[in-house]
């Protein structure tokens, strides 16, 4: 087949060695350039036109998800992984919904590598077995809110106050509090702004 090529976007060198270790020990993958940044990743994406980015979340200045995000608004047809050691639900939601290819944790074995490189380049996404997990998990606590939780949610997300909400949905506060507390503890968020984020990346905002 032909070689695909990648740019990997890690701020840790021994990380990016180590990756470049394994993917010389592959056929098919080359890596043009190593970033150790989101600026320049994004650079790096735009001279070289790569086939495959690898990215870390956690880096200087852009994030992996900003990175993400910015090369899909500029229509960058590079297949986009994640590679990171995060678990965290909230990221993990950031990141799929940036627009990313797959997310892969770095406790991966090579023969993981070789899969989610395999499944990304061949245009479907790739997710770490714990990942699949954690987005399946999201997925079925959504499912089970009621109707009037669902309503709460938009309205707490529009930012509407609780007494605005009361009024709207003919409930008194006390029951709009009770709600609210029942949608943060289901949905795994601690504030008004988690709400409001998960809201927006699920759309259902209008």
């Amino acid at each position: 087949m032909d070689t695909a090529r990648i740019v990997l976007a890690d701020d840790q060198l021994l990380i990016r060695a180590g990756i470049r270790a394994l993917l010389d020990s592959l056929s098919g993958y080359r890596i043009i350039a190593e970033c150790s940044d989101g600026q320049s990743a994004i650079a790096a994406v735009q001279q070289y036109h790569p086939d495959i980015v690898l990215l870390d979340i956690a880096m200087p200045g852009m994030s992996g998800i900003d990175v993400a995000r910015t090369l899909r608004a500029g229509k960058a047809e590079a297949r986009l992984l994640i590679l990171s050691s995060i678990e965290q639900p909230t990221i993990v939601e950031q990141a799929l919904a940036s627009g990313v290819d797959g997310y892969l944790l770095k406790d991966f074995l090579l023969e993981e590598l070789q899969e989610a490189l395999r499944t990304v380049a061949a245009g479907n996404t790739y997710l770490s077995p714990k990942i699949r997990r954690i987005v399946e998990s999201t997925a079925s606590r959504e499912d089970q809110l009621t109707g009037r939780q669902l309503q709460v949610l938009k309205l707490v997300a529009s930012g509407s106050t609780t007494k605005e909400i009361a009024r709207d949905l003919r409930i008194s506060p006390k029951t709009v509090e009770f709600h609210r507390a029942r949608l943060m503890e289901r949905l795994g968020v601690h504030d008004v702004t988690g709400l409001t984020r998960y809201a927006m990346q699920n759309g259902l905002l209008d």
